[in-house]
């Protein structure tokens, strides 16, 4: 363990300390920011009874789960893609460490930059809470959905780039994956099991309501087991080339 959090804090800084990490925090935060102020103007414009949580941060929150479909695989791209490419890997495949810490420490570097962003967003309401009084509860579980949404693309996108070293093949094979798990949803025979399971864009809607689901957790952690394995499995190989 210590061992993966070693890697995941080289990872964590390391996204701060270049260019990339940065763009990125400032494209989703400008990005948030118009879809916070159109969602808070059409409310007003159509004089409706704004619930602060309900009608404006759930909004938000949802928007935001589209947007990091496109960006995370840039983070998961770096970190494994690139140092695959660039003989990184091969210093880390050769300490004494095991592919599990390997892939448990990249996991858990994206994670953190990315929840750093989504702490960050509690800035919007603590913007609401000057002209209403939102519901702390639904904020804080709206909060950890978005968190685990991002867990689940992080582990798939990290599966997809631990196969290739090519950056651009593993960016597109993640997110065209997604998108692909998400549309295969909609099939008129899909099972209800399996548009709930799969519908990531759905399945955490509860939580911005202020209702956890241990169904929908399970889900969430089961997706993060499986894809989590396939990726160790992915590193287990290489190491044995090297």
């Amino acid at each position: 363990m210590k061992a993966s959090m070693i890697i995941a804090s080289r990872d964590f800084k390391g996204f701060f300390g270049t260019a990339m990490g940065w763009i990125a925090a400032f494209l989703i935060f400008l990005s948030a920011g118009i879809v916070f102020f159109i969602i808070t103007s059409q409310l007003l414009m159509a004089k409706q009874g704004v619930d602060p949580v309900s009608d404006i941060l759930q909004g938000l929150f949802s928007y935001l789960n589209y947007i990091y479909i496109f960006v995370v695989p840039v983070f998961t791209m770096r970190v494994m893609s690139d140092e695959l490419a660039s003989g990184v890997f091969r210093i880390q495949a050769g300490a004494p460490i095991s592919s599990w810490e390997i892939v448990i420490g990249k996991f858990m570097g994206v994670m953190f930059y990315f929840s750093t962003i989504a702490l960050l967003m509690l800035l919007y309401p603590a913007f609401v809470f000057l002209f209403a009084e939102p519901d702390v509860k639904v904020m804080a579980t709206g909060w950890a959905g978005t968190v685990l949404h991002i867990g689940v693309l992080v582990s798939i996108s990290l599966f997809v780039a631990s196969l290739t070293k090519n950056s651009v093949i593993a960016y597109l094979g993640a997110a065209i994956f997604i998108l692909l798990m998400l549309f295969s949803t909609f099939f008129p025979a899909a099972p209800d099991w399996y548009r709930r399971s799969l519908n990531l864009l759905e399945l955490g809607s509860d939580f911005g309501k202020g209702m956890i689901k241990t169904s929908t957790v399970a889900i969430y952690f089961a997706f993060y087991g499986v894809f989590l394995f396939l990726s160790r499995l992915a590193i287990e190989s290489k190491r044995w080339r090297f």
